[in-house]
């Protein structure tokens, strides 16, 4: 059995060597205990910290707000909020405080345990000003360019009922990969702003729902596994319609597709003409494409939709010469 004197060296250790800032003081506000780590922190001296009072340190406290705060707090109840630490050359950092109320040896203390969430904070700034720009990016995307390319489709459907020009069919094929553009840069640019919703997803039955969706002109599709996989569904079902148009853009009209399972994963493999072998990698990088119609970024989607559920993507050759697409570690 562990002696009192033991449990209480280990926590005076604790105390002094937490990463986290801890002070501890009175219901009046007066500091009477602080760690090294706080020292360091704010420059202070232990003994120039003792005994003042929580407000000259932290700024954002309200005196007589702080009294009511910490009369009204239940004991052992922590509570959870931000403020900030003046160093004492006058610099400040924000914290996030950890407040637990105590009795130490008869006496009321509070515990305040803080850490600095600077780095934290700037991150999701950038973070807010990054979906700002994504959301722009959008608005125009969607808007600015959809609309003349709808008027310009528009027209074309009228030319070509007055009249039969060799250009058409490759003015056509030009809007159509403005079109499919697009849609996958709208993909890229809304990746991340979904939750993801993950919940037991049967294999087969969404690769058939993929094949009815996708134009797969004289391709066929082998299905060789029942198994099933916690994802999100919307996400995977995006993964494999756009393999499966990978596979009949590179592969041509009559390719034969085939999904199976892995130990730890699954697989999409094509009998295409495959990938060049110093390729394999860069598949994944936006703007790559090897057709000339494809728009670069159905594989970049790939990718980024294995990464948000955790799981890895490889590519290699098929046993028949193509490509297959290995997608393991499922978590």
């Amino acid at each position: 059995m562990t002696s009192s004197s033991s449990r209480e060296a280990r926590l005076e250790a604790l105390f002094e060597k937490s990463p986290d800032i801890i002070a501890i003081h009175d219901a009046d506000g007066v500091i009477r205990d602080v760690n090294e780590r706080m020292c360091d922190e704010l420059g202070y001296t232990e003994s120039e910290l003792i005994g003042k009072r929580v407000w000259e340190l932290d700024p954002t406290v309200e005196p007589s707000e702080a009294k009511s705060f910490w009369t009204d707090l239940s004991t052992e109840t922590p509570r959870r909020f931000e403020g900030e630490l003046e160093r004492k050359d006058g610099s400040t950092f924000s914290i996030e405080v950890h407040l637990i109320r105590l009795d130490l040896d008869g006496n009321d203390r509070f515990v305040a345990m803080d850490r600095n969430i600077t780095d934290q904070q700037k991150r999701e700034a950038t973070l807010r000003q990054q979906n700002e720009r994504l959301d722009r990016f959008s608005s125009v995307v969607s808007h600015d360019l959809r609309n003349p390319l709808q008027v310009a489709e528009g027209r074309l459907t009228l030319l070509k009922e007055e009249c039969d020009s060799e250009h058409i069919e490759d003015i056509e094929r030009a809007l159509g990969r403005m079109d499919a553009l697009i849609e996958d840069l709208l993909t890229l640019a809304q990746e991340g702003d979904t939750a993801m919703e993950r919940e037991p997803v049967a294999l087969a039955a969404l690769v058939e729902t993929c094949w009815a969706t996708v134009a797969t002109q004289n391709a066929s599709l082998t299905i060789e596994t029942d198994q099933t996989v916690y994802a999100d569904r919307d996400q995977l079902q995006q993964l494999f319609e756009n393999l499966m148009r990978n596979a009949v853009e590179h592969g041509g009209d009559d390719v034969t597709i085939t999904v199976g399972e892995l130990d730890n994963g699954f697989y999409i493999a094509d009998d295409g003409e495959g990938i060049p072998e110093g390729d394999m990698t860069a598949v994944f990088d936006a703007g790559y494409s090897t057709a000339t119609n494809g728009t670069g970024f159905g594989l970049h989607i790939v990718e980024q939709i294995v990464e948000r559920h955790g799981w890895e993507i490889t590519a290699i050759e098929s046993q028949t010469g193509g490509v297959r697409f290995e997608i393991s570690e499922l978590s």
